[in-house]
């Protein structure tokens, strides 16, 4: 496992798409990013202070395509379980890949894929002042808690607990997973807006489904979607 370390990157995820000799759980790591962006190319507020990295998962043949496309799921379980240990608060999973708490968004995650290798990135909040423009949206655990926390023993704790739980996971235990995300489910009842690109949905959101899909209630029929960035509508 190499540690890459920079004051500043533009992104941990490209940076380990670019490396050569790529090695499991190589982890890149920033103090901040200029180009730190979220799932469909959004950005991601990376004020200093903030904990932002990538790591590997080296893709094995014996697992599926359908085990991995429930990756970003796993990793937010993983992430939930690790930031309950760190403090004993009611954090949030939002389909598929943002962590929340007292409706704000405390952390994202980012799977992409460079050949044989999955790139995992995270952001947290974690000691930073959030922006002006994110105030309405995001949180860090620094302004819940009045705290300062260590950065890399956060990272590096993040990643030793995905490992464990990844193992879980393809032990057989999707089942217990899937129900505690549900059970941690942030748009779960919510009026909810779904941008597919070309089109727009409206809906309630219901539970994560046994393939990962997301199920919206749409004119009293529940439909599934894999894709498509879901906002939360005002009223």
């Amino acid at each position: 496992m190499n540690i890459y370390r920079f004051r500043e990157i533009d992104s941990t995820n490209t940076f380990l798409k670019n490396v050569r000799e790529k090695k499991d759980y190589d982890v890149a790591i920033a103090e901040k990013q200029t180009l730190g962006r979220g799932r469909r190319g959004n950005k991601w507020s990376s004020e200093k202070g903030g904990a932002y990295f990538s790591f590997l998962l080296k893709e094995k043949e014996e697992i599926s395509s359908e085990e991995y496309a429930k990756l970003p799921l796993v990793v937010g379980y993983s992430l939930l379980r690790t930031f309950e240990k760190i403090e004993n608060l009611d954090f949030k999973f939002k389909w598929t890949n943002d962590i929340y708490i007292n409706n704000k968004k405390l952390s994202g995650i980012l799977v992409e894929k460079r050949e044989n290798f999955y790139i995992i990135g995270i952001g947290i909040n974690l000691n930073n002042e959030i922006d002006e423009e994110f105030k309405e949206k995001g949180i860090s655990l620094r302004t819940l808690n009045k705290k300062y926390y260590d950065r890399e023993e956060v990272i590096l704790k993040v990643i030793n607990d995905f490992k464990e739980n990844f193992k879980y996971y393809l032990d057989g235990n999707w089942g217990q997973i899937l129900n505690y995300l549900n059970s941690k489910n942030y748009l779960f009842g919510k009026k909810i807006l779904i941008d597919l690109r070309n089109s727009k949905e409206e809906g309630i959101g219901q539970e994560i489904d046994k393939t990962g899909e997301f199920l919206v209630e749409i004119k009293g029929e529940k439909r599934s979607f894999s894709i498509g960035e879901i906002h939360i509508k005002r009223s």
